[in-house]
């Protein structure tokens, strides 16, 4: 009987190792994981969205989102927002990325409906623009099937005031195809970041806002 008693008690201790290393291992792994990294970590001219977006989840259409579920953003009143530049974009010589980052940052400041203050309380918005390519309008006459595509990207971060780490990380992409004989490469980038630009504030806006 004693036997069977032990063998018993071993089973059961068993099965609840397994069981709490089974729920422990998630939040493990989050917490080793962290906030990922932030924009302002990659040199100028060098961004990797394949790692920046690690950890992140959809949060809308072309969005990924990661936020710190401990961070209430809709306790806070105001929000400050920076320009967003365009000094993690490759360089080049065959255009100018100005244009396309000046329309990004007018378009998203017109759409954000948030109350803006350069306050000590607000939140900090802060942002680069990521991608600038007008693709290959050669390729899209005559290739198609999504070759030679334009595309433009974003990243934006929330700080808390006084944070020196952003508690919410978005990267915002959208590209495009269209048009005869395959499209003005630069009129297509201009209707990019405009996409951009509103779906970004339209998914921040229920987020922080009251």
């Amino acid at each position: 009987m004693c036997r069977k008693y032990m063998y018993c008690l071993v089973s059961v201790a068993v099965i609840l190792a397994l069981f709490v290393g089974f729920v422990s291992a998630p939040s493990a792994r989050r917490s080793v994981q962290g906030p990922g990294k932030s924009f302002k970590d990659y040199p100028d001219h060098t961004f990797n969205a394949r790692e920046y977006v690690q950890g992140m989840t959809k949060g809308a259409r072309n969005v990924l989102v990661w936020q710190d579920p401990s961070v209430d953003l809709r306790k806070y009143r105001s929000v400050s927002v920076s320009d967003f530049g365009g000094q993690l974009l490759p360089v080049q010589s065959v255009f100018s990325y100005d244009t396309f980052v000046s329309s990004f940052n007018a378009t998203f400041q017109s759409s954000l409906k948030l109350h803006k203050e350069e306050a000590s309380d607000a939140l900090r918005i802060e942002g680069a623009v990521v991608e600038c390519n007008p693709g290959s309008r050669a390729a899209r006459n005559l290739v198609g099937f999504g070759a030679g595509r334009a595309a433009g990207a974003v990243v934006c971060e929330i700080y808390e005031p006084g944070a020196s780490r952003p508690c919410m990380r978005i990267y915002a992409r959208d590209t495009g195809s269209g048009g005869t004989w395959g499209g003005d490469s630069l009129a297509m980038l201009n209707h990019i970041f405009y996409m951009v630009a509103n779906r970004l504030s339209t998914f921040l806006g229920p987020r922080i806002s009251r």
